[in-house]
């Protein structure tokens, strides 16, 4: 078997989009055997934050994905050395792409807004050749997924329920 795939899942905080869609990827990989492995950062984050009691429960709803470890999960600020560990850099919105490529011009090859990679990507490539190819166009607002915090628990389910659909698309529509 090959090298891993490093996956880097990015929010702002670190406390609900990206633990949630890390989590859900890491589930998925697991089921489907994808040779991934799954970190996540925020763009702004502070470091040690606790994930919020809205996502716990938005993430408890999805049976289907084993999310118990976001209890001890602790947000984590981007770093350079997480940019550097990343094969492909999925997002949560088009502003972290931006700021990203800011931020870490090397990234900008790898770094995709992963609304817009489910919406863009062409079917039947690789992982690294779909990311690689949206990577090449302007970061898409229209794919973000909304940041729930401040919102009520309903829209922590629906960024959660979101998130499931996105997770699910890019392990099934994968190839490597």
């Amino acid at each position: 078997m090959g090298e891993s795939t490093h996956l880097l899942v990015v929010c702002t905080g670190n406390v609900a989009r990206s633990p949630m869609l890390a989590a859900m990827l890491d589930t998925l990989a697991e089921d489907l055997g994808r040779d991934w492995s799954v970190r996540s950062a925020g763009t702004l984050a502070g470091e040690g934050d606790r994930v919020s009691p809205r996502t716990l429960v938005a993430m408890a709803s999805l049976a289907e994905v084993d999310a118990s470890f976001l209890a001890l999960h602790r947000s984590h600020r981007l770093s350079a050395s997480d940019v550097a560990w990343a094969d492909a850099i999925l997002t949560t919105e088009a502003d972290h792409v931006r700021h990203i490529r800011l931020a870490f011009p090397e990234a900008t090859a790898t770094s995709v807004s992963v609304g817009q990679l489910i919406a863009e990507a062409p079917e039947g490539e690789s992982l690294s050749t779909q990311v690689a190819l949206v990577a090449a166009r302007a970061p898409d607002d229209r794919h973000d997924v909304a940041d729930p915090a401040g919102g009520d628990q309903s829209v922590y389910d629906d960024a959660a329920a979101q998130l499931w659909v996105i997770a699910r698309q890019l392990a099934f529509g994968a190839r490597r």
